[in-house]
């Protein structure tokens, strides 16, 4: 249920910002290599991997006990963001991404009756919102008499936000029982939500008066309690590091 509410977050999500970004696209008009006025809002979808760290008990538990290590938790990344410019050098971002992991392993030190490998497959899953800022340390362009506006070829920016992250954690297939030593089939799981932080720094190249390339490094904080079956456990490490591609519209 909880990977169905993501999946329904995220397209609403996409649909909103579209509609937002729709009608102020129609005072935008591209001219011959400038726009016939400054823009006011990008919209960027993008996409990349991220890094996950892993230094909480869950993960040196799993480590520990399946032939797992901490880079089986890094994850392609997807996401989409809306800018809207407040001045020449700030915008407000708005902004939500999506990432899963998802590894089969076995127990590292048991096997079935028959020496065959006892296997699961572990997964993790995040929803990160966020509403931000970007500086952008020299002017995006330059205006032309009282309408055209040329775009700067690059533009290097810095950039920080806050939000929270919706995690799903999920392991299922054959375990121990280490009373017993009997093998059963079970679904282990526990998902929550944290308060998280960013830092950015990346550069946008223009490509063409209306398109651009974006290229970005991010670092996410955030920390969030174990639940479900997992309780007792201490807060899961949702920190990490992610390298991002876009490619943005500007109106």
């Amino acid at each position: 249920m909880a990977r169905r509410f993501i999946e329904i977050v995220f397209s609403l999500a996409i649909v909103a910002i579209m509609l937002v970004a729709a009608p102020v696209g129609a005072f935008a008009q591209s001219g011959d290599g400038y726009l016939l006025k400054k823009p006011r809002v990008t919209l960027k979808f993008e996409t990349g991997y991220a890094f996950q760290q892993t230094n909480s008990d869950i993960f040196d538990f799993l480590v520990e006990e399946h032939t797992l290590d901490g880079s089986d938790f890094n994850a392609p990344f997807f996401g989409v963001e809306l800018g809207i410019r407040m001045s020449e050098r700030l915008d407000l971002t708005l902004a939500l991404g999506f990432q899963e992991s998802s590894q089969q392993s076995e127990f590292r030190e048991w096997v079935d009756q028959d020496d065959s490998p006892i296997t699961q497959v572990t997964g993790l899953s995040q929803l990160p919102a966020t509403v931000g800022v970007k500086f952008f340390p020299f002017p995006r362009g330059r205006s032309i008499g009282r309408l055209a506006w040329v775009p700067r070829g690059v533009s290097p920016f810095i950039g920080g936000s806050v939000g929270l992250v919706a995690y799903d954690f999920e392991q299922f297939g054959d375990f121990i029982d280490y009373d017993t030593l009997d093998i059963f089939y079970d679904d282990f799981f526990s998902e929550g939500q944290a308060f998280l932080a960013r830092a950015s720094a990346g550069v946008n190249i223009s490509v063409g008066p209306q398109f651009l390339f974006s290229a970005e490094g991010r670092y996410s904080w955030a920390q969030a309690n174990m639940e479900g079956d997992y309780f007792g456990f201490s807060p899961i490490d949702l920190d990490g590091f992610q390298l991002i591609g876009g490619l943005a519209v500007r109106f």
